[in-house]
């Protein structure tokens, strides 16, 4: 199949009829010599307050490269799925939660330190950069916000104080699957939390039974690694 659109840009800059979009180095590189594009092919452009744009690639002297806006494809659009409270993980692992979650759909990441929490940083650029492309590549018009890391008390007042309903994943019950926790909640009312390689220990565990708001939920019979579990919950989550 011959795609007309060989690609979408994120661009955090104005987004409107005739504006030129300057490229960075990185892009360019990108349409150019990965994707193979040709001065005057084509793109998509787009963020999360002017929609997406079709646009013309444009090569200039020097290399310089820039998208010149056309026509309005898309209207803006917040992404309305849940959020996620997850313990940070080794970097790679950590990188491909936060690309798969971007693509499933979760529209706010609250990185928290936990008891059993190992990795006590996260690069917050290069994880934003992976919801940027994982957002080009889904269609979804909305980049994630990744919170900066925070105690685990910290971002679950943060959902609270939204009026979300928490959702944590216990390795330790077998019964109450959290898609039978959704029947009554809207996903994007949900925020999912999941715990750190170990699982939670009983003094997290006690501390979010006795919050209101809070739910425990399992994930059926299997135990999985942090970010599989994340993945599968924030799925389970969206199913109406």
């Amino acid at each position: 199949m011959d795609y007309k659109f060989k690609t979408r840009i994120y661009s955090e800059s104005s987004l409107s009829k005739n504006a030129s979009i300057n490229l960075n180095s990185k892009v360019l590189h990108k349409l150019l010599n990965v994707l193979r594009l040709k001065s005057g092919d084509s793109v998509k452009v787009f963020n999360n307050k002017d929609g997406e744009w079709i646009g013309k690639f444009i090569v200039g002297k020097n290399k310089q490269g820039c998208v010149l806006c056309d026509s309005l494809f898309k209207q803006s659009k917040k992404e309305l799925g849940p959020w996620l409270i997850f313990s940070p993980i080794k970097s790679k692992r950590m990188e491909w939660l936060v690309e798969k979650a971007t693509e499933v759909g979760v529209q706010r990441f609250f990185p928290a330190l936990m008891e059993r929490t190992i990795v006590k940083k996260i690069n917050h650029e290069r994880l934003i950069s992976y919801c940027i492309s994982a957002s080009e590549q889904s269609e979804r018009l909305s980049i994630p916000v990744l919170d900066p890391l925070r105690s685990l008390k910290e971002q679950i007042r943060f959902s609270l104080d939204s009026n979300k309903k928490i959702l944590f994943c216990d390795e330790m019950l077998s019964s109450s699957v959290i898609s039978n926790s959704l029947v009554k909640i809207d996903p994007e009312n949900v925020t999912v939390l999941i715990g750190p390689e170990g699982g939670l220990k009983d003094v997290e565990r006690k501390y979010l039974n006795e919050i209101k708001g809070a739910l425990a939920c399992s994930l059926g019979p299997r135990v999985y690694r942090a970010e599989t579990a994340a993945l599968v919950a924030l799925a389970m989550a969206q199913v109406k």
